[in-house]
C-alpha cells in the first residue's frame, strides 16, 4: 500500500505482480486479511492521524505498511525485532511504501522491550506469540509499553489440531484417517509446545488473558479467506493460488529440514514410531498424487487458515467505549 502526500490511498495489492506472489508464498501474511478487514480493523483499532504504532517482531514490516497509512499524517511507526537482517529488509520496504520517513526500527525481544511505559498508542504482534515459549510475558510488554487508552493487537493462529479446514480431490479420506490425521496434528501442537518452540492455539488463549489482565473491550475477528481452485481454473485468484501452491510444491521434499522437524514434534507429543512412520508415507503418497493432479491441472482443493485478531484497550482516562466511526 503507498502513501504520498500525507494522504492515504486505499489498500490495494496486486495478486497477479510476480514479486507479490512471491512475497505472499514466502511469508503468507498479505493474504490472510482482505482489503475490508483491514479498514474495518483500523477502525476497530480506534487508529487516527499522529498516533504511535508500534510493530513487535515486525519481520519485513508487514503490520507497519498494512496499519501504518492509518496513522498518517503525522504518526510514528516502529519496527522491532530481534534480527538486524530482517529490520533492514523491513526499513527498505517502508521507505517503498512511502512510509520511510515516519518509521524507525529497534533490534530487540518482545518478552523484553527497551521502550519506556506507556509509549505506543498501539502495539501489534502479528504472527508472533505463536513461535514463543514465553507468550504471557510477551503480552505483559505489550501492555506495560502501550499509553492508557491505547490498544493492544494480537494477530495469530487458533489452531486446534488435523485438517479440518482443507479438502482436496485426490483422495476421499475415510473416518479412520481422518481421526489419525487429528491425532497426528494434536500431538505436533502438543510437541511444539513441549519443546518450548510456542504454541499454534494461541490464539484460543488471548481473549482469556487479555480480560485477565484487566483490558477493556476485548474483541476477536477471524480472517475470513477460503481459497477454493478446481479446473478450469477460470478467476484471477485461482490462476494465482494455483501458481503459488506449483511453487511451492516444488521447493517440498519429504525428508528435508522441515519434515524432520515436525517428526521431532510428533515424537515429543506422544506419538509412536509406527505412527511416523505411517506419516512418513501418507505424506510422500499424497504428495505424488498432488504433483500429478497439478501438472494434469485436475487438481481442485480448498482451505482455510485458523486465524485470530484479538484485541483489547488498556485502561485509561478519556477512554472511549465505542470504535470510533459514524453512527449508526
Amino acid at each position: 500500500m503507498l502513501v504520498m502526500a500525507g494522504r492515504r490511498k486505499k489498500h490495494h495489492i496486486d495478486y497477479t505482480d510476480k514479486r507479490t506472489r512471491r512475497e505472499i508464498l514466502i511469508r503468507q501474511r498479505r493474504g490472510i486479511w482482505t482489503p475490508e478487514q483491514v479498514s474495518n480493523l483500523a477502525k476497530l483499532f480506534r487508529l487516527r492521524p499522529r498516533m504511535k504504532l508500534l510493530d513487535c517482531g515486525c519481520g519485513l514490516g508487514y503490520a507497519m505498511r498494512t496499519w501504518g497509512p492509518y496513522v498518517m499524517p503525522g504518526g510514528k511507526l516502529t519496527g522491532l525485532d530481534p534480527v538486524p537482517e530482517l529490520l533492514k529488509k523491513a526499513r527498505r520496504n517502508l521507505g517503498r511504501d512511502g512510509l520511510g520517513k515516519a518509521s524507525e526500527f529497534v533490534p530487540g525481544d518482545i518478552r523484553n522491550m527497551p521502550f519506556d511505559n506507556s509509549t505506543f498508542d498501539i502495539t501489534i504482534a502479528h504472527v508472533v506469540f505463536c513461535h514463543l515459549a514465553e507468550q504471557e510475558r510477551a503480552l505483559d510488554e505489550m501492555i506495560r509499553v502501550t499509553k492508557p487508552g491505547g490498544c493492544v493487537a494480537v494477530f495469530d493462529n487458533a489452531i486446534s489440531g488435523g485438517p479440518q479446514g482443507a479438502w482436496a480431490n485426490i483422495h476421499e479420506p475415510s473416518v479412520e484417517r481422518e481421526l489419525f490425521d487429528l491425532e497426528m496434528g494434536l500431538r505436533a501442537l502438543e510437541g511444539l509446545r513441549r519443546l518450548g518452540h510456542g504454541d499454534f492455539r494461541v490464539g484460543c488463549y488471548l481473549p482469556s488473558w487479555m480480560e485477565a489482565r484487566g483490558l477493556r473491550d476485548v474483541d476477536v475477528r477471524c480472517n475470513e479467506k477460503v481459497r477454493w481452485v478446481a479446473p478450469p481454473y477460470r478467476s484471477p485468484a485461482q490462476r494465482t493460488t494455483l501458481r503459488n501452491t506449483r511453487e511451492r510444491m516444488r521447493d517440498f521434499k519429504p525428508g528435508q529440514m522441515a519434515d524432520r522437524k515436525y517428526y521431532r514434534q510428533l515424537r515429543a507429543g506422544g506419538a509412536s514410531e509406527a505412527s511416523i512412520l505411517r506419516v512418513r508415507r501418507k505424506v510422500k503418497r499424497d504428495q505424488t498424487k498432488f504433483n500429478e493432479a497439478l501438472k494434469n491441472r485436475t487438481a481442485a482443493f480448498s482451505w482455510s487458515g485458523q486465524f485470530w485478531c484479538i484485541w483489547g484497550f488498556r485502561p485509561g482516562s478519556g477512554q472511549k467505549t465505542r470504535p470510533q466511526g459514524r453512527k449508526t
